[in-house]
């Protein structure tokens, strides 16, 4: 199990610096065009990320990056002394801002509590962010549970996104003891509410469309409303890990909030081996090896 988490945690870092090339593009025959290189990273093409290069991660990854750095320097996870790093880094970022990062910033520059900062977006990028603590915390389900609840409504304050978030939690432990993933999908959206279980059948419904035609039809924006069914159909319609980030790529739009979250699910289902070759070839590659051995020394 500990093998295929941290496969899950790189996963959710390759998804996003291998969307990074045409991350927020939208129109598919502008990225078609785009001759990105397959199975590898790429420059950014969007005006959004200046100053980003091959390798890097966008502003989804670097937050992510920020929160598995505090996992591994506190003895335990805690909102307060994480919000405090977050400020701090955030203060100072030269990558590209969000509407809630901005909403949440400005509300601990005005002395709000970091139980009470969070934005009312409904973007499906924060889901993806939590891995680290799924890693970190995995032997203590009511704990991680509790975490990852903590870390949503931090930056997103929304019980669409709180739920979506519990559910993809539940769906990479399960598959990371061995669970089958199309079955998996479906089975645990059951015990969730029945807009969730709407998306879900979105997806699974999409399963045999091509991903182009069906990441249109689900939705290639931000929002939690068409990324999580789009997130499903590719888990329904890829079970090669390369394939789903090339065929996620190629959809457009937030290619990167879809693509943490695949990289996660198909990490946890296959382990360190299902990783493309240059999986540590990131450029924050590093400092991801150096948090995760912290990590696994506080819970040997």
């Amino acid at each position: 199990m500990k093998n295929r988490l941290k496969a899950a945690l790189w996963g959710a870092f390759y998804g996003d610096a291998y969307a990074l090339g045409a991350h927020w593009l939208y129109d598919t025959q502008e990225i078609s065009k785009a001759e990105l290189k397959k199975g590898g990273f790429n420059d950014p093409l969007a005006k959004y990320h200046a100053g980003k290069r091959a390798g890097d991660f966008t502003h989804y990854g670097d937050q992510m990056l920020w929160l598995l750095e505090a996992v591994a320097n506190e003895d335990d996870f805690s909102l307060q002394g994480f919000s405090k790093a977050w400020q701090a880094k955030m203060s100072r970022y030269q990558g590209y801002v969000d509407g809630a990062s901005k909403h949440t910033l400005n509300a601990l520059n005005e002395g709000k509590s970091s139980l009470g900062c969070g934005s009312d977006s409904h973007d499906l990028s924060v889901v993806g962010r939590m891995m680290p603590l799924i890693y970190a915390y995995h032997n203590d389900m009511d704990k991680m549970m509790e975490f990852v609840k903590l870390h949503t409504v931090f930056t997103h304050m929304s019980r669409s996104l709180v739920e979506s978030a519990a559910y993809f939690n539940e769906l990479i432990l399960a598959v990371s003891l061995g669970a089958d993933i199309c079955r998996a999908v479906e089975e645990i959206a059951l015990a969730y509410s029945d807009t969730l279980q709407e998306w879900v059948a979105q997806g699974v419904d999409k399963a045999e469309s091509e991903s182009i035609e069906a990441i249109k039809s689900l939705g290639q924006s931000c929002s939690v409303e068409g990324g999580f069914a789009a997130v499903v159909y590719l888990l329904m319609r890829f079970t090669d890990f390369q394939e789903a980030m090339e065929a996620n790529v190629l959809a457009g739009g937030d290619s990167a909030a879809r693509g943490m979250i695949v990289g996660a699910v198909l990490g946890a289902h296959g382990g360190m081996e299902v990783l493309p070759f240059n999986y540590n070839a990131m450029n924050d590659a590093d400092a991801i090896a150096k948090y995760i051995e912290m990590i696994d020394a506080k819970n040997a």
